[in-house]
């Protein structure tokens, strides 16, 4: 029974204990039942299990950039940085416009953990060309994460993402 139930969770939260296994099964899920895996996945808890999870599926992406881009460990560093940060950052944007504007139901953990297992297409995000279509599903896995979480609706979801979205181009433009 307990054996049980660690498998039927670790489909919905990566476990660290199970560790190769998990990893194959949240990318799985998240890509294929994305709707289940987010209807499933905790709401609350430690932060760790998805940070974790998004930093192997960034550290994968960054050791396959560095290779195309002659084998420069700065790319990966970079990428794998500068990736964690911006997860926590986005998870707080998104949360926080999503409570304001639409009276979102979610707590900051579940909304991180969206942005975290969306985090998923990073695993194609080296490839050329590939890498726009993984960013799009990506904004498709936050949309349906978000709907879930916040219990708000998709075009709520959508205005929330692009309102952030601002938000990051209006920063980048003032420190560039």
């Amino acid at each position: 029974m307990i054996e049980e139930q660690r498998n039927e969770t670790s489909v919905y939260e990566f476990d660290i204990g199970n560790f190769v296994q998990s990893f194959i099964t949240v990318v799985k899920t998240v890509i294929m039942r994305p709707t289940e895996f987010f209807s499933g996945m905790p709401r609350r808890g430690s932060l760790f299990p998805p940070a974790i999870y998004l930093t192997v599926c960034l550290g994968i992406s960054g050791v396959l950039s560095a290779l195309i881009h002659g084998g420069r460990p700065l790319v990966f560093f970079k990428l794998l940085v500068l990736g964690l940060v911006v997860s926590f950052l986005s998870a707080g944007i998104l949360h926080l416009l999503a409570l304001k504007l639409f009276n979102g139901k979610g707590e900051y953990e579940g909304t991180y953990r969206v942005v975290a297992y969306a985090g998923t297409v990073n695993l194609l995000g080296w490839i050329p060309v590939v890498n726009f279509l993984a960013a799009m599903y990506g904004f498709y896995l936050q949309i349906t994460g978000l709907e879930k979480i916040h219990q708000i609706t998709k075009g709520q979801v959508v205005v929330t993402i692009l309102i952030a979205f601002l938000v990051y181009l209006i920063f980048f433009f003032l420190i560039f």
